[in-house]
């Protein structure tokens, strides 16, 4: 009996454990269908951006074997005003793109931090794939462009570049190597 009352002890923290990320999967889910039936402007802080961003891929990363290695360095009095849903899909996209750069090889890590520069707060997506090939470079944010071939719209890149610009009067840019590839979001201070 004694073994028994272990073993549910056991796995009703396992359970507690999945149910937990399930209520947070969906709450943030139920915040993502909201969104697209109206452009909800809230208020929220950078630390809450990520939070809701790492629930959504988390399931992605770990059947990638990715690691996401957040580092948040703005403060949460800062507070941006905005539709949170539409950036984390944009953190979303940014971050299935630097999976899917390292070829389904497992064990390999992906860098979501953010800091405030030159009256901006820059939001950082860093791979260490084999960087984007030259054909790509002069078009990424001008036209839908793909490097997955049939598996790929070219919908991701230029669609969240369109709503950066024209949801949070923002930018992005991105550098890229053989040593991998960064995309910078840049929100502009006023509008917090």
């Amino acid at each position: 009996m004694h073994e028994i009352a272990n073993d549910m002890k056991v796995w009703l923290e396992k359970i507690r454990t999945h149910l937990s990320y399930m209520s947070e999967v969906i709450t943030t889910v139920k915040g993502q269908a909201v969104t697209l039936s109206g452009d909800d402007t809230v208020e929220f802080t950078i630390k809450e951006l990520f939070s809701h961003t790492n629930v959504l891929m988390k399931h992605e990363l770990q059947s990638a074997l990715v690691t996401l290695n957040i580092e948040n360095n703005v403060s949460d009095d800062i507070i941006l005003k905005g539709n949170i849903n539409s950036l984390v899909q944009v953190l979303n996209n940014l971050i299935s793109n630097a999976i899917q750069a390292y070829n389904k090889e497992p064990n390999k890590a992906i860098d979501l931090k953010s800091w405030i520069e030159n009256e901006n707060i820059v939001i950082s997506i860093r791979d260490y794939g084999n960087g984007l090939p030259e054909s790509v470079k002069s078009k990424i944010f001008k036209e839908m462009i793909t490097t997955k071939g049939k598996e790929g719209t070219g919908l991701g890149i230029f669609m969240s570049y369109s709503m950066i610009k024209a949801k949070f009067n923002g930018d992005m840019k991105y550098e890229t190597s053989k040593a991998g590839t960064e995309f910078k979001i840049y929100l502009p201070m006023k509008n917090t």
